[in-house]
């Protein structure tokens, strides 16, 4: 009975963290056919690691969320306020870049997204060492995810 509670907040968040996927989704699917005619650069890579690459990044940053706020949220209201930040900002690169078929303001928000994610792992540095280090792969994907994006505008321009 004791394991109900826990099991349930990470459920939660991993469920909290998927929703920016869920966002994502329709706006992907409608507009592979115009990524498909576009200039890509070097190393971008299959459609499918995209989906398998956020799947996995989307389980860090809710185990992540739980390690940081599994003992309750009043003393962490700075880092929550920063997670969900960060989940609506990866929210909205998605129909930006493919919806709006804007690389240009997709590419503002990524870097957006990546300064407010440092922000984020530094304050959950200070709630649960390892929800930091969760960010770790997140930021490097990021960083990745800002080459190919300034590429494609670029390449595109």
């Amino acid at each position: 009975m004791k394991y109900i509670l826990p099991i349930l907040k990470l459920v939660f968040w991993l469920a909290l963290c998927q929703l920016p996927s869920l966002v994502a989704a329709g706006a992907v699917q409608a507009n592979l056919d115009w990524f498909h005619t576009l200039v890509q650069p070097p190393f971008m890579p299959p459609d499918a690691v995209f989906g398998m690459a956020w799947g996995v990044l989307y389980v860090l940053l809710g185990v992540a969320g739980f390690l940081a706020f599994r003992n309750g949220l009043s003393a962490a209201r700075k880092p929550l306020i920063l997670f969900i930040v960060q989940l609506a900002l990866n929210a909205w690169w998605t129909p930006v870049f493919f919806g709006d078929h804007n690389p240009a303001a997709a590419f503002v928000i990524l870097l957006l997204i990546v300064a407010e994610g440092a922000w984020l792992a530094k304050a959950l540095w200070a709630k649960s060492r390892p929800a930091a280090w969760l960010m770790l792969p997140y930021g490097l994907w990021l960083l990745f995810a800002g080459y190919l994006n300034v590429g494609v505008w670029v390449l595109n321009a």
